[in-house]
């Protein structure tokens, strides 16, 4: 099957809209033409000079990832910079560079959809809902809320956490409520969710990125989670794979086998 990069992106486009992007954002096609002839596809959430490499040793010339590869404007391209060395690679290389960031995340299959998928959450709904979201009919906004299949201890909620998204350790509030029944999750950085995520009734809100002062703030009523940023976007890898060979069935689509968390625990 050959296709080109606008036949993916078309694709990509209706399940992520990209009217549904934020102003500041920078999301669609970063490098390359929509004429290019794709020889592959790797889908990854960060685009780094690893993943490049790991896409023309394997014959590859397309990668998707959530966040964009290009976010803040470049003054100049001197190769010295991880994201100069990157957009150098792949310019060499002929490589087609797209992205969908946070378009992906008001849609209820992308981010923060496949953190309730993970977790089996149950009557699933918008967090923050949009009242007019362009070029879509579905409801979007960002984060989730929704119930667990049943009631489980704090304490054994938040070693489901640590399994479901591959993680050693959470940073967290104190447990304020001994038992959980209804979570509210927002993939990547949702501070700004907390006013949504304490009127949604859940006993905990799981996301990325807190700041110190921003766990007072739901004290006494919900708990705060941060299981890290990469990993509660990295569902969203399979998301984007099952939409592209559900489309593309005998194309060559994969994830990366590149973990890109640069983020260790000591």
């Amino acid at each position: 099957m050959k296709l080109k990069a606008s036949e993916i992106m078309e694709v990509l486009e209706q399940w992520a809209p990209p009217g549904l992007q934020e102003d500041w954002d920078n999301s669609g096609l970063c490098i390359g033409h929509p004429d290019t002839p794709v020889t592959g596809v790797i889908v990854c959430l960060d685009c780094t000079k690893e993943i490049l490499e790991e896409a023309v040793k394997e014959g590859i010339n397309m990668i998707v990832s959530h966040h964009p590869l290009i976010f803040r404007g470049l003054k100049h391209l001197r190769n010295i910079t991880p994201v100069e060395q990157t957009v150098s690679l792949a310019i060499r290389n002929n490589l087609v560079v797209y992205s969908t960031h946070t378009n992906a995340d008001k849609i209820m299959n992308g981010v923060s959809g496949a953190m309730a998928r993970a977790l089996s959450l149950k009557n699933v709904s918008i967090l923050a809902p949009e009242k007019i979201c362009e070029d879509s009919t579905a409801p979007c906004g960002l984060g989730v809320v929704g119930d667990l299949p049943e009631p489980l201890p704090a304490e054994t909620f938040l070693d489901l956490l640590k399994t479901v998204f591959h993680t050693r350790g959470l940073k967290g509030s104190e447990i304020l409520h001994p038992v959980i029944s209804r979570a509210a999750l927002c993939g990547g950085s949702g501070s700004s969710l907390i006013p949504d995520a304490l009127r949604s009734g859940a006993q905990v809100f799981v996301s990325a990125d807190f700041s110190y002062h921003t766990y007072f703030e739901t004290i006494p009523r919900m708990m705060l989670v941060d299981v890290g940023h990469y990993e509660s976007e990295a569902g969203v890898q399979d998301e984007v794979y099952h939409v592209l060979r559900k489309k593309f069935p005998t194309f060559a689509v994969r994830k990366t086998r590149i973990n890109t968390n640069p983020i260790r625990f000591y």
